[in-house]
C-alpha cells in the first residue's frame, strides 16, 4: 500500500476526513494535507518501525558486498546506519566471519597489525555520509569481496505515493491504537480492541513470513550432522 493509502485507511477508522488525493514532495511540506492528517502519517511511521524491527522481515533483506584491498582495513558499509547483520561471507573461500568489539579490534590492531584473509569484523564509526563503516581482523592481504546479509529498515514514509515494504495490516492497526490514545480515549474499550487487533495482526504477519524460513536454522544443523557422520 501507499502512503497514502495507509494515511486514509487509519482515517477512516477514525471518521475523520481523508486524503483525496495524492500530495506534492514530502508530506510536512504540503499545503494540501492536514495538521491532523500529517500526525497520522507520523503514526504510520512509528508504526512501521515498530512493525519492522519486531522480525526479519523477508521482504526487507538485502546483501551488502564490500571490495577488499591489500593493506586497507576499514571500508564503507554502503547500507546507512539502520540494519541488522544476519550473516557475513568471504565470496572467494566461503569462510564466515564473526562480530568481535571495537575493543577486540584494538587489541589485535596494536602493536603490530597483522595481515591475512579477515576471520573477523566489527563496525567502527561513520563516513562523511553517514554511512557506517567495517573493520576487519585480520586486515586483507588479498582482493576478496565480503558479502554481508543483513536486514535493512526502509526510510520513513514522506511520499504519497511511496510503497511500504512491510505487511500493511499490523502498521494500519498499531498506528489506530496510537491515534486512540493521542486523543485521549485510550482507557475505553475501543483502545483495547485496536492494541488486541494490532497485536494480533502482527503476529500472523510474522506467523505467515516464517513459513517461508522455517528451513534456515534446519538446513545449518543437517549439514553438521553429515559432516560429523562423514567424519566419523
Amino acid at each position: 500500500m501507499t502512503y497514502r493509502e495507509l494515511i486514509n485507511e487509519v482515517l477512516i477508522r477514525l471518521r475523520e476526513t481523508t486524503i483525496s488525493t495524492d500530495w506534492s514532495g514530502a508530506i510536512n511540506d504540503s499545503n494540501v494535507v492536514s495538521d491532523y492528517q500529517k500526525l497520522i502519517g507520523s503514526f504510520i511511521n512509528d508504526s512501521k518501525r515498530t512493525v519492522e524491527s519486531f522480525h526479519d522481515w523477508l521482504i526487507l533483506r538485502d546483501t551488502v558486498n564490500v571490495t577488499c584491498v591489500s593493506g586497507t582495513r576499514s571500508y564503507t558499509l554502503s547500507s546507512g546506519q539502520e540494519f541488522k547483520i544476519l550473516d557475513s561471507v568471504n565470496n572467494r573461500t566461503g569462510h564466515q566471519l564473526s562480530q568481535v568489539t571495537r575493543q577486540y579490534l584494538n587489541r589485535a590492531k596494536y602493536p603490530t597489525e597483522s595481515q591475512g584473509e579477515p576471520s573477523y569484523y566489527g563496525i567502527n564509526g561513520k563516513d562523511s555520509s553517514n554511512n557506517l563503516k567495517v573493520e576487519f581482523e585480520p586486515t586483507p592481504n588479498v582482493t576478496d569481496t565480503i558479502s554481508f546479509d543483513m536486514v535493512k529498515y526502509q526510510d520513513e514514509l514522506t511520499l504519497a505515493t511511496t510503497e511500504m515494504l512491510v505487511p500493511a495490516k499490523p502498521v494500519i492497526l498499531g498506528a489506530w491504537a496510537r491515534a486512540i490514545a493521542e486523543r485521549g480515549e485510550d482507557g475505553g474499550t475501543q483502545s483495547s480492541v485496536a492494541a488486541a487487533e494490532h497485536a494480533e495482526a502482527l503476529n500472523q504477519a510474522i506467523i505467515k513470513d516464517n513459513g517461508n524460513t522455517q528451513y534456515e536454522n534446519d538446513f545449518f544443523v543437517a549439514e553438521r550432522y553429515a559432516n560429523n557422520w562423514n567424519n566419523g
